[in-house]
């Protein structure tokens, strides 16, 4: 019988990883998508990939982006912030042993979202969550131990009635700087404010570089989405509009200033995506 990980190649140079050591890092994938768009993702690489490209051992300097960069994918770093775990085997039993940074918000060792959802499953029996369903309110007793709905038509039917809540934004800016920058020009306060979207940009550093922790999983992806499309010179409106639909109130932060200035970034964020709300 093939096993698992006999079908698993490196997403660099499709080298089978049979038994041997893969490395966790963020990345994307090109081609996969209409127009040839990237998408974040996380990739699994074999050691010679990922010798190659991480920063020289002995004088720590960051190499070439050509030595991370492929016709069909690219990656930057280790997955997760922190220093590198030892090896460890995937915990799905895949029979994989990977590498990745040593992040407190990442559950264990797995290999990829396939696996993580397999050891959901393994772990509650497929029994559901026990919670009631999102859009019936029947108690889901199938499933993964973290299932909002019974079934898809159920999600379905959930993401309807919130498309259906939702307020249509009569003008909307796909460039919130543009936005920031009229606003600020046609009425003027009675003070100098910094400008929002550079703001975050220079508040979002401290949590995307490893040097601070305490955020969730999603935002931390989201900042880092918006801090790559900032380096490469891409537009971040698209992933500035998801930080913008967040409630900054409620958002998981440290209490420290680093964790302050975020929070302050991201209040000032929704009036600038938003210069004429709804009464």
């Amino acid at each position: 019988m093939t096993k698992r990980e006999d079908l698993r190649p490196c997403a660099m140079c499709a080298t089978e990883l049979r038994g041997g050591t893969a490395y966790l890092v963020d990345g994307v994938r090109h081609g996969r998508r209409r127009r040839g768009a990237a998408r974040f993702t996380r990739l699994l690489i074999c050691e010679t990939c990922y010798e190659r490209g991480s920063p020289d051992p002995d004088t720590g300097l960051t190499r070439p982006a050509s030595t991370r960069r492929t016709k069909t994918a690219e990656w930057w770093g280790l997955a997760g912030r922190g220093l590198a775990l030892p090896p460890q085997p995937c915990l799905a039993g895949c029979g994989l042993t990977v590498v990745r940074g040593a992040e407190v918000l990442m559950r264990g060792v797995t290999c990829s979202a396939a696996c993580r959802t397999s050891l959901t499953r393994t772990r509650n029996g497929g029994r559901g969550s026990g919670r009631p369903c999102g859009a019936c309110g029947t108690p889901v007793t199938a499933g993964r131990a973290d299932s909002a709905y019974c079934d898809a038509a159920c999600r379905q039917k959930a993401y309807r009635r919130r498309a259906a809540d939702r307020t249509p934004n009569p003008t909307p800016n796909p460039n919130p700087a543009l936005a920031s920058t009229s606003t600020s020009t046609s009425a003027p306060g009675p003070g100098p404010a910094p400008a929002p979207v550079p703001e975050l940009l220079a508040a979002l550093i401290p949590f995307v570089n490893g040097t601070t922790l305490g955020i969730s999983q999603t935002l931390y992806k989201t900042l880092y989405r918006v801090h790559v499309a900032h380096l490469r010179g891409h537009d971040p409106a698209e992933h500035i509009a998801k930080l913008a639909s967040l409630n900054p109130d409620r958002i998981k932060l440290p209490d420290t200033d680093d964790g302050h200035r975020l929070r302050t970034s991201l209040r000032t964020l929704r009036p600038a995506q938003n210069p004429h709300p709804q009464p």
